[in-house]
């Protein structure tokens, strides 16, 4: 009823295929090709209309979504098995396709705001009590390192 083939999920996106955020995608998915050969050469390049998986966090940043390493593992994971079922084989590389199905599916409905970053820090600081606003820099550090999504602290 959406459609046939990416443009259900091409509708999803603000602007549709038209859009802002649809030429974006295409512009980063492009760049990631190129960056993924030799980036700084003036040789004629031939892209193949993939990017290696290793490539889908560098792009959904890019896209701002932050995805955790749990997402981007399931992401890699959901790319694999897709393959895997459906031509019998596992699969590195990724299309311009495939990144907008994973976009549209895996990012959030509401983007991430000021007041979202704010919260995170207060709770931050409140868990390691801070002084006032301020959190010292190796203490932000070590939660980062050691209390992130694995950690136990729901931020």
């Amino acid at each position: 009823m959406g459609g046939q083939g990416i443009d259900p999920f091409v509708n999803l996106i603000e602007g549709g295929l038209e859009g802002q955020t649809y030429q974006d995608m295409k512009d980063f998915f492009y760049y990631a090709m190129i960056k993924a050969q030799v980036e700084d050469t003036t040789k004629t390049r031939k892209l193949n209309q993939h990017v290696p998986v290793e490539q889908l966090p560098n792009l959904m940043r890019a896209m701002g979504y932050y995805p955790t390493e749990h997402e981007i593992k399931c992401m890699i994971d959901e790319v694999r098995q897709c393959a895997m079922s459906n031509e019998g084989r596992t699969t590195t590389h990724v299309n311009l396709d495939t990144f907008v199905k994973l976009f549209v599916n895996h990012r959030p409905v509401y983007g991430i705001g000021k007041n979202n970053i704010e919260e995170a820090f207060r709770i931050l600081s409140e868990s390691k009590m801070a002084e006032g606003n301020v959190m010292e820099r190796d203490n932000l550090i070590g939660c980062l390192t050691t209390e992130g999504e694995d950690g136990g602290m729901k931020i």
